[in-house]
């Protein structure tokens, strides 16, 4: 039965098609980031050394698993990472890939390889490794996702320093919870040129405290059995703590650098708060597949060039400025 429904759902997206809705003639006059948001994801800076724990040859590039940390410290969490490393010459742009939640990299690794395997660099930047519990505070949510934002900051000063990469065209690729952290980096980091939103929203809170995914019900019941708290209750107290929400930072955002992918019956997040954030983000351009949050997997043939193309013509027209 599990496999009927699957060949079901790829002839859905192959039958249905996809929309495409353009970006806006005009871009919309952006707002300046407010610097107290803006300094929430400051840091200092150090210089990163990469240590290689294993490599694999594919054809026509290369994956390296690496951990980058400076020379001297016992206190810096290292940053994970698998460079797709293209064996093509010259000086290449990267796409940063942000896993979803619990920082599964199956999905994203097939958009690695197709970009590498193209001529792009693609490096997958693994999360800090969290496991939240109900004796937890609720504050180490928002810490999770400062200091996942940092990371991918950190990475990009470690890109900088790498001959074969051009640190001028920079792209970057999140997918879900990656989706959330890279509207983040788009509104914070000026040295990422392009941005991919692959099933983003907003209202974080919101979508913690009513989310239909098992994983978040069950943690959600644990946490306000713990407490003795209500929903309502839970969602004032995350409300309050919770400062990375891409609604807060998608007005400083320019839509000409951003492409959107949303699934209509998208219950995880909410097609509706995926909307939201779009029209925030001043209507760039929207690719909207008719599947649900997890079935959007069967798109990923469509989704590989329409990403590929959207990062080669936006980081091209960059070198060519």
């Amino acid at each position: 039965m599990r496999t009927w429904k699957c060949v079901a759902g790829v002839l859905v997206v192959a039958m249905a098609g996809c929309v495409s809705v353009p970006a806006l003639p005009r871009a919309l006059a952006r707002q300046r980031l407010d610097p107290e948001l803006a300094h929430h994801y400051d840091y200092s800076k150090v210089p990163l050394q990469a240590a290689v724990d294993s490599a694999e040859e594919k054809s026509g590039y290369r994956i390296q698993h690496l951990r980058l940390a400076p020379a001297n410290s016992s206190e810096f969490r290292p940053i994970r990472l698998d460079w797709y490393r293209p064996t093509k010459p010259g000086r290449l742009p990267v796409v940063l890939l942000s896993p979803i939640l619990a920082g599964n990299s199956l999905y994203v690794r097939e958009f690695a390889g197709f970009y590498a395997a193209r001529g792009m660099h693609a490096l997958i930047v693994y999360r800090p490794k969290e496991v939240f519990s109900p004796d937890r505070e609720l504050k180490d949510v928002e810490t999770h996702f400062q200091e996942s934002v940092i990371q991918l900051r950190q990475t990009i000063d470690w890109l900088e320093t790498q001959e074969s990469v051009d640190a001028a065209r920079i792209g970057s690729y999140g997918i879900s919870l990656g989706a959330i952290l890279t509207t983040i980096l788009a509104a914070v980091e000026p040295r990422v040129k392009a941005h991919v939103l692959g099933l983003p929203a907003g209202h974080i809170a919101e979508i913690i405290m009513a989310s239909q995914d098992k994983t978040i019900r069950k943690r959600r019941r644990a946490y306000l059995e713990k407490r003795g708290w209500s929903r309502d209750r839970g969602l004032q107290e995350l409300q309050a703590v919770i400062v990375s929400d891409p609604l807060r930072f998608a007005p400083g955002i320019d839509p000409s650098r951003v492409l959107v992918i949303a699934a209509i019956f998208d219950r995880v997040l909410g097609f509706h708060r995926s909307l939201e954030l779009w029209r925030a983000l001043g209507k760039p351009t929207l690719v909207l597949l008719p599947t649900g949050h997890y079935t959007a997997a069967f798109a990923t043939p469509y989704l590989k060039i329409v990403t590929y193309s959207f990062f080669k013509r936006r980081l091209h027209a960059i070198l060519i400025a």
